[in-house]
């Protein structure tokens, strides 16, 4: 593996970290500022929530050094979304049967809202470090 390859698989796993504790961040201080502090605390679960299953998923597929080798990709990229998807559900299993203060509509939605608002920004941070890294790699090729 070229040094160019483990940097670009440094800055999409740290990048998508960043960009969604950034998110976290703005999630939960907005939905404090426009309703009140328990608002706040589940825009900030759900984007928790996002964050630690993107964690998992990333560190899978693009930091575990034992993945690394061509013939563990595929396999770490099932395991990787495999395993996001298990800490999502039972996350959200968890939040929903054992705090009852999360069953009310408005903490649903801002819960729901903080999760999908991480979700979106992550998506788009790759798609453009993806885009920008293919760049310079494409560009080191010449």
């Amino acid at each position: 593996m070229t040094s160019f390859d483990l940097r670009a698989r440094r800055t999409l796993f740290w990048g998508l970290m960043r960009a969604q504790i950034i998110t976290l961040v703005i999630v939960a201080i907005l939905s404090t500022v426009l309703a009140d502090a328990t608002a706040g605390l589940f825009a900030a679960w759900g984007s928790a929530i996002s964050l630690i299953a993107y964690a998992w998923g990333g560190y899978q597929v693009w930091l575990h050094p034992g993945n690394i080798k061509p013939d563990r990709m595929a396999g770490a990229a099932i395991r990787g979304e495999a395993g996001k998807v298990l800490i999502m559900l039972a996350l959200f299993g968890l939040t929903f049967a054992e705090v009852r203060l999360s069953r009310e509509f408005r903490n649903v939605t801002v819960l729901l809202l903080g999760f999908l608002l991480t979700q979106i920004v992550g998506w788009i941070q790759v798609m453009r470090l993806d885009r920008r890294l293919g760049a310079e790699r494409d560009g080191q090729d010449d």
